[in-house]
């Protein structure tokens, strides 16, 4: 793209400011003031384009690697040419292969891991085990329980024991009271005392046994009780180990996944690297052996670098024009998707990326194209190009001051048809210093500028 000073040129060349040029129309021959014509500084909006090389690129772009060590087993066949009925020579079938369109997770390839698979047959067989176990520890749980309650049932029964045992204490107290009385009254001997006495002796005796078989029911209960808790803590072990397992079942057959390599997304296969055979050496960083090349190129990516005094205007929703040659110019318009976001030091460029809709296809990754940004300045100070003198790699305007032409270098912008845009101003005998803005007051002179020299007296007409 052709830079603002050489359009600034191409526009003021017409103004006759070269050294050789006749005495200016409007000069004193006698030698008073230079007649000039003047104008201000205006403000006015300023288009122009901003137009750069591009390239297009997939959406996404993924090598498909081995997870795994182990041989390939076979290449999967090619859906979408099986079904499009292709014919290979020698009577190949179709596999995939580059330019084959696949499917997201569309199968690729399967990969032979034997000890994988025999991994994944023992893993089965501990789970079988642990759900075992953990069977066996429900039936102990189930037995304790029945013992428990059988333990409750003999407590009881001492309980009931109990209660028999001081009924015959309560009555053979009461006989005892009456044969007591009896021989007082001479109606009972004390043989029969005696025999009372040793059956209250009995009743007691027996009341005590069934305390003491209250106890140990209820010790066995206890007992019973510890052993169900050993057999519950047996049964939650049992379902960890189920667990656990299961869980390892789980990791192997997820890596035994891996044996099938899959598309990531949908696009188009653009390498192929292996044979059936092929030993594959799992990825380890960059270093895994790669299968396929897979890309999706439904959307496209189209990369461009802005120059760092347009980046402003390269913002993200900035619409923008994808043009690509080698399609005919076929123009493709769409808005800037993403900016890296700060200036390349090295190339004093700002990145751009425009996604383009790619639904025929026609835009392949890798091709040339361009892209047109339309940008504008809406509060830009302008002049008219003849104001503007291009002069020692540099350009120069006039300004009327106290009747003189106080020559002013100046930073140009863009340009439009007839005007230039003036972003500040410096006296031209000042080698540093900053550039003051236009305040849209001063009077620049238009026309003739190479009849004068800085501090020329002028008339204004």
């Amino acid at each position: 793209m052709r830079t603002a000073p050489l359009l600034v040129l191409a526009l003021v060349a017409p103004a006759g400011c070269h050294r050789g040029a006749a005495p200016a129309t409007g000069a004193n021959p006698a030698g008073g003031p230079t007649v000039v014509k003047v104008t201000r500084p205006a403000q006015k909006p300023v288009r122009w384009a901003i137009e750069q090389p591009a390239s297009v690129q997939p959406l996404e772009s993924t090598p498909v690697v081995a997870k795994l060590p182990g041989y390939l087993k076979s290449i999967a066949p090619d859906i979408a040419a099986v079904k499009a009925g292709i014919q290979l020579p020698g009577g190949q079938a179709p596999v995939i292969d580059i330019g084959s369109v696949v499917e997201a997770d569309q199968l690729l390839a399967t990969v032979s891991i034997p000890e994988l698979t025999a991994e994944v047959a023992e893993k089965a067989a501990m789970i079988e085990r642990a759900r075992a176990e953990q069977r066996q520890a429900e039936e102990d749980r189930a037995v304790a329980d029945k013992l428990i309650k059988a333990a409750e049932e003999m407590v009881k029964e001492a309980e009931a024991g109990i209660a028999r045992a001081d009924a015959d204490v309560t009555r053979w107290k009461a006989e005892l009271d009456q044969v007591n009385t009896q021989i007082t009254g001479g109606t009972a001997d004390v043989q029969t005392r005696n025999v009372v006495t040793k059956n209250w002796d009995a009743a007691k005796a027996a009341r005590a046994e069934a305390v003491a078989k209250v106890a140990t029911a209820g010790a066995g209960v206890e007992e019973r009780k510890a052993r169900r808790s050993k057999a519950q803590a047996d049964v939650d072990a049992a379902a960890a180990r189920v667990r656990v397992a299961e869980a390892e079942r789980d990791r192997v057959k997820a890596l035994e996944g891996y044996t099938q390599v899959r598309a990531p997304f949908p696009g188009i296969v653009t390498a192929r690297h292996v044979h059936p055979g092929h030993f594959l050496q799992p990825a380890a960083g960059m270093h895994g052996t790669v299968l396929f090349t897979v890309v999706r190129a439904d959307v496209v990516r189209v990369f461009a670098d802005i120059p760092e005094v347009n980046a402003p205007k390269a913002g993200v929703g900035t619409p923008a024009t994808v043009r690509v040659p080698s399609l005919g110019g076929r123009e493709y318009p769409a808005t800037v998707t993403r900016t890296t976001g700060i200036v390349d030091p090295g190339t004093r460029t700002l990145r751009v990326e425009i996604d383009v809709v790619n639904k025929d296809g026609a835009l392949k990754p890798g091709l040339y194209a361009t892209v047109r940004i339309d940008a504008e300045a809406t509060d830009a100070t302008v002049l008219p190009a003849g104001c503007v003198l291009p002069a020692d790699e540099t350009h120069y305007v006039f300004v009327v001051d106290g009747g003189k032409a106080v020559k002013y270098r100046v930073q140009l912008g863009r340009t439009d048809p007839g005007t230039v845009q003036v972003l500040g101003r410096r006296k031209a005998t000042a080698t540093a210093g900053g550039w003051e803005p236009f305040t849209g007051t001063e009077a620049v002179v238009t026309g003739n500028l190479g009849a004068l020299v800085d501090g020329a007296e002028v008339k204004v007409e």
